[in-house]
């Protein structure tokens, strides 16, 4: 066994994390058709992953530290496994709130840990080419994310809806044999070498601080647009729910793998700072024109060219974070990882509750009468421009605030 094994592993392992963040989201439409569950109780939904996360996240260390790596690896691969396999069984035996929300728990029990514990494996593993590692491990979440769309949305058009409960089933083979890969491979213990070595992490360093927020816009930035475009495709711009699946979520996994994988190729001849600011200001015009385009193809293009804005961010603010930070790598990726979900939980949720909450008001309906579109499709128009506030956060943190060099 290799380094490459090792590498492979924990792509497998990213893979995982992409199948119990993105699978919940394709199915949404169904559990709403079907459960009859409202916008506001999927952002709840949504919210809870990410909750479940960031209290992963914040215990993860210890996890790490009492089970090592290795096992830890076993542990979070096999709670995905049974929250895939949970969201497939559970809907059709017990109400559709509890069945949910347990799937959920194990299902990002699982992501969680692994988000902590594969970027400072692949860290540690990467020679001097931690950037282009980086985000080719994370270009995995991408495969995945366009895996898990082509494969439910097919067998949705092709047998029905109603075979549903069976995708996720399927899915729970990935993470089954990343147990198995997890159990061989080389594994190094980080934890114990960092404090063997009394590497600890400043947490009142203004440059962490800044990483922090940085990973909270790149977070919302990202996974808002992952987990609502299925439902603004079809409930917000009309479209049949294959054509909106594969021009919208598929189409935004492939541009966002696409920038990773150009990024670890050509990412070392460019200054990380700037691709960073760049992008989140890309990512901005493109939720700005999602929500406004009147031509909903075109609208549905900008939902899936966000995905090459926010390619380089998540990864990319964990490789400027190991450029500028020199210690406390486990620490310093596990509080990154809780900061990203956070920002997922924010983005997710005031997607979904400013998508309700706007139709509240009567001056929003009467916009809605005045330019012919559904009540609807202008919650969902309104809740999807809101999340831009987070890229545009971002650009401005980059440009005004963001150092070049690395602290001592």
């Amino acid at each position: 066994m290799t380094k490459k094994s090792t590498m492979l592993a924990c792509e497998f392992g990213i893979t995982t994390q992409s199948a119990v963040n993105n699978l919940a989201p394709i199915l949404f439409v169904i559990f709403k058709d079907n459960f009859g569950i409202s916008y506001t109780m999927i952002a709840n939904i949504m919210l809870f992953n990410f909750l479940v996360q960031i209290a992963t996240d914040f215990t993860a260390i210890k996890i790490l530290g009492a089970l090592d790596y290795r096992k830890s690896g076993i542990l979070a691969q096999a709670s995905a496994a049974i929250g895939l396999i949970m969201l497939g069984v559970l809907p059709n035996i017990i109400p559709i709130y509890p069945a949910l929300f347990t799937a959920t728990f194990f299902m990002a029990f699982g992501g969680g840990l692994l988000e902590v514990m594969v970027s400072p494996i692949v860290d540690s593993i990467s020679e001097g080419q931690s950037s282009a590692k980086m985000n080719m491990l994370h270009s995995f979440f991408c495969w995945g994310q366009v895996a898990v769309v082509l494969t439910a949305t097919t067998a949705i058009k092709l047998f029905g809806s109603d075979i549903w409960y069976i995708i996720p089933m399927i899915w729970a083979i990935v993470p089954i044999i990343s147990i198995v890969m997890f159990s061989v491979v080389p594994i190094p213990n980080i934890a114990r070498a960092e404090k063997q070595s009394g590497e600890k992490l400043t947490f009142k360093s203004r440059v962490f601080l800044l990483m922090c927020f940085l990973m909270i816009a790149s977070g919302a930035s990202e996974i808002t647009m992952a987990e609502w475009s299925s439902v603004f495709a079809q409930k917000g711009l009309g479209i049949d729910k294959f054509a909106g699946d594969i021009l919208g979520p598929c189409l935004f996994a492939v541009l966002m793998g696409s920038g990773r994988v150009l990024f670890g190729f050509f990412g070392g001849k460019l200054r990380l700072k700037n691709v960073l600011t760049y992008c989140s200001i890309l990512c901005t015009v493109c939720y700005i024109v999602a929500a406004t385009a009147k031509n909903p193809y075109i609208a549905l293009f900008a939902c899936a060219l966000t995905g090459f804005s926010v390619s380089i961010m998540w990864p990319g603010v964990y490789s400027y974070s190991s450029s500028l930070i020199k210690r406390g790598k486990t620490a310093m990726f596990g509080i990154l990882a809780l900061c990203g979900d956070v920002g997922c939980s924010l983005g997710s949720w005031l997607t979904g509750s400013m998508s309700d909450f706007s139709l509240t008001f009567s001056k929003v309906l009467e916009f809605a009468d005045k330019f012919g579109i559904s009540y609807e499709q202008m919650g969902l128009k309104i809740g999807i421009a809101c999340a831009a506030v987070f890229p545009l956060l971002m650009s401005v943190a980059l440009i005004l605030l963001a150092p070049d060099g690395a602290e001592n």
